[in-house]
């Protein structure tokens, strides 16, 4: 990350309170289950490499190619993810459970610290000189933030069944679903006298495959554990900034672009009417 990165959240609450008053005004949904729930944990983020290649506009001052090529396996810190989720289930049976549907937005921030990696490809200083095909190097901190606002389509067991919990007490349950991913990366230039911030919000779908169990404490109140694959297609984040470098105006210009594979594991509360 010449131009690492950093992805910018957006605002959780109006989305989730708009989807539930939809849910519990809607007709026909009387007679299925609506829940709102809120949850934190941990995501953790795969490794990825960077790319900055020929055909994506390398990282370049005054049009002149610096770094065409991939920072290979860049490590993500494991950052803390938390959100809300409205959603109800259909009282029709299907083998012994029901289906559902569930509206979900969350944030979470698997920054990029300071870390030596291995850069592949044509690469040259800025005096000129050229680098090795390969070699190691040392990028910089960057801060990735990033909103996903999800639908998933879940089913679940009803177990442990009695007159107070008619849809069962402990309910495991699976799902899939697709997103949008709100991200935005954020870092410093580098072949400046004096560096200046920059950064880039691009929008990407993802899919995500979901597991959890839960258990409620009381006819309404649940708590739940869950685990969850995320795959998001593949951002790119496009930078232009000016200023002097050995004391000659320069511009540098870059385009990154990679994607996120990521596991989260994640506890949360929520109600149920």
């Amino acid at each position: 990350m010449e131009n690492g990165p950093r992805m910018v959240g957006r605002g959780v609450t109006p989305a989730l309170a708009i989807a539930a008053s939809l849910l519990v005004a809607a007709p026909g949904l009387a007679s299925a289950e609506p829940y709102l729930a809120g949850f934190v944990g941990a995501a953790i983020t795969e490794n990825k490499g960077l790319d900055t290649t020929q055909t994506n506009n390398p990282l370049s001052v005054n049009g002149v190619s610096f770094l065409d090529g991939t920072f290979k396996n860049i490590g993500f810190d494991t950052s803390v993810v938390f959100g809300g989720k409205v959603g109800y289930y259909f009282d029709h049976p299907v083998l012994g459970g029901n289906f559902g549907l569930e509206l979900e937005v969350y944030h979470f921030e698997p920054d990029v610290a300071s870390q030596t990696v291995v850069f592949s490809g044509t690469a040259r200083t800025i005096f000129g000189t050229t680098l090795p095909p390969e070699f190691r190097t040392t990028i910089q901190k960057a801060d990735i933030d990033v909103t996903a606002l999800g639908l998933n389509l879940l089913y679940r067991l009803e177990l442990s069944q009695s007159d107070n919990f008619p849809h069962g007490r402990f309910q495991p349950y699976a799902g899939v679903g697709l997103g949008l991913f709100i991200a935005t990366l954020s870092t410093t230039t580098t072949p400046f006298d004096a560096n200046k911030s920059i950064d880039d919000t691009d929008v990407q779908p993802g899919g995500q495959i979901l597991v959890g169990a839960r258990f409620f404490l009381s006819p309404h109140i649940a708590i739940f554990a869950e685990y969850k694959f995320i795959q998001t297609a593949e951002f790119s984040f496009r930078f232009q900034e000016s200023a002097t470098a050995l004391g000659q105006p320069a511009t540098e210009t870059a385009r990154d672009q990679a994607d996120l594979t990521q596991h989260q594991l994640m506890a949360g509360v929520g109600f149920h009417w």
